[in-house]
């Protein structure tokens, strides 16, 4: 963010707060900026029994559609920033998963892969929408990887950003689990600001009253998101990941940052040699989250790798 971008923010807060709003209603209105910088919109979709929400932007002349899927304990706003680096003709589709942000809260068997994957195909067949261009960071990129396998037809390429699949290499991430601690799951005051920091090597600016509300909802959160986690765990059980790979044709890029500790760099030779066609990209001084770190970067690589597909 520059200084004039700051500077006129600091400004605008200014206003907001002397406007005797709530911080909740500060944390709203910074949100909804953000998200009308990058040109989405707020939509709402049933599919089955539950209510999807997703970030939209769908310009009358898009040929293509990039669809992105968060990771565990995250929200389609991860994407916002990288969202407003992707040309203006893309149609953008970032859903909350089942579980996740403003979507329905589900049973604990909607929460594996497998079932997150078809709430996926369900969505994009509610939308209409027969092909995408899909990226996927941290277990957005594991559903993303086991989407393309299972669906190859409705994949043009793939974007994995330090997707969740391989514990070949181990990470700090596993240690912490070991001692029966989970840092991705916020339990109290003070574990939001901790848990940035194990995720991110470069904080992105989060002005106060963003940073407060959202370590409130992740406090009031902690149980769904240990249903969540525990399903993640499961589905690894079953997640052959060789053979998963292997099937996929699509062509795939990976991007992993070199400071990731949460799921370990090393790992992004496994996808690399279990998938034919992929590139990989180490972004230097990046965690775990290269779209919330480096968002004009990560968009960069993606928006590369599908035009070299003639895409």
């Amino acid at each position: 963010m520059t200084i004039g971008r700051l500077a006129g923010l600091t400004a605008l807060l200014g206003v907001v707060l002397l406007a005797g709003c709530s911080q909740y209603d500060v944390y709203e209105w910074l949100i909804e900026r953000e998200r009308e910088k990058a040109g989405l919109t707020l939509e709402q979709v049933t599919v089955d029994d539950l209510s999807i929400h997703y970030l939209s932007r769908s310009p009358d002349d898009a040929e293509r559609t990039l669809l992105m899927i968060h990771g565990f304990g995250a929200n389609k706003d991860n994407w916002v920033r990288m969202a407003a680096h992707l040309p203006d003709d893309y149609r953008l589709l970032i859903p909350d998963l089942p579980g996740h942000g403003q979507s329905s809260i589900a049973s604990s068997a909607d929460y594996t892969v497998e079932a997150q994957t078809e709430a996926l195909k369900k969505f994009l067949d509610r939308l209409g929408v027969e092909r995408v261009h899909m990226a996927g960071n941290s277990m957005g990129g594991g559903i993303t990887a086991f989407f393309a396998s299972r669906y190859p037809d409705r994949v043009a390429t793939i974007a994995l950003y330090s997707p969740a699949g391989s514990d070949h290499y181990p990470s700090q991430l596993d240690d912490a689990l070991a001692e029966g601690d989970n840092p991705l799951v916020v339990r109290e005051p003070g574990d939001f600001d901790k848990l940035m920091d194990f995720v991110l090597e470069k904080r992105p600016f989060v002005p106060w009253p963003v940073a407060s509300v959202m370590e409130e909802n992740a406090i009031a959160r902690q149980s769904i998101n240990d249903q969540i986690f525990e399903a993640i765990v499961l589905s690894a059980v079953d997640f052959e990941l060789e053979g998963i790979l292997s099937s996929i044709k699509a062509p795939t890029l990976i991007v992993w940052g070199r400071e990731d500790r949460v799921l370990a760099p090393e790992n992004a030779r496994v996808f690399d040699q279990a998938i034919e066609q992929s590139r990989v990209v180490l972004l230097e001084g990046v965690g775990h989250v290269p779209m919330l770190e480096v968002p004009e970067r990560s968009a960069d690589l993606w928006l590369e790798f599908i035009h070299a597909q003639g895409n």
